[in-house]
């Protein structure tokens, strides 16, 4: 392929260009374009290599170039957030979490269809969960045979024996610092 003639802005020009780019990544896709145009890189394999690309990534950008010239190849991306949920919608589902809870995705998807009018397959209710850092919150099984009096007993128990180990880590520390040593 003769570049030289393909690409249509001078090298001049695209050294210019390359000298305002203020993202590396931009940087790069204009120094593509000079490597090609001043016949340093023949093919694009070779041009991509230099700037350190893969054949993929120098294919993707020589069509982008083709198609809508050196504004295309410099051309950002919009964001896309969080998919079909606004932040108003996961700030809903959040607090829709914290209240009531969900036992499953299904019902997780069922309160999307139902208050936001928006459809979600289980996957994508799965995919949506863990980019949201939502967790299943489940209470540990308690045994069936738990005594509730034995319960109290022990949780009064313990308070007693955290009070009196914390009065003889007091005391322990009172010596040391007094010089006198501990027994």
């Amino acid at each position: 392929m003769n570049y030289e003639s393909l690409i249509r802005e001078d090298l001049e020009k695209l050294k210019q260009i390359r000298k305002k780019q203020k993202l590396v990544r931009d940087e790069k896709r204009i120094q593509f374009l000079i490597l090609l145009k001043s016949g340093e890189a023949k093919t694009q394999k070779e041009a991509g290599l230099q700037v350190g690309w893969k054949m993929r990534q120098s294919q993707k950008i020589w069509r982008i170039y083709r198609e809508r010239g050196v504004g295309g190849v410099l051309e950002k991306k919009e964001g896309r957030g969080f998919g079909k949920l606004s932040s108003v919608e996961i700030s809903g589902l959040n607090q829709y979490l914290r209240e009531f809870g969900a036992r499953s995705l299904a019902e997780i998807q069922q309160y999307l269809k139902e208050s936001v009018q928006v459809e979600y397959t289980i996957g994508g209710v799965s995919d949506l969960c863990l980019r949201l850092k939502i967790k299943l919150k489940t209470a540990r099984p308690a045994n069936y045979k738990k005594d509730a009096a034995a319960v109290n007993t022990y949780k009064k128990t313990l308070v007693a024996y955290e009070r009196v180990m914390r009065m003889k880590k007091l005391n322990l520390k009172m010596r040391c610092e007094s010089g006198r040593e501990p027994s």
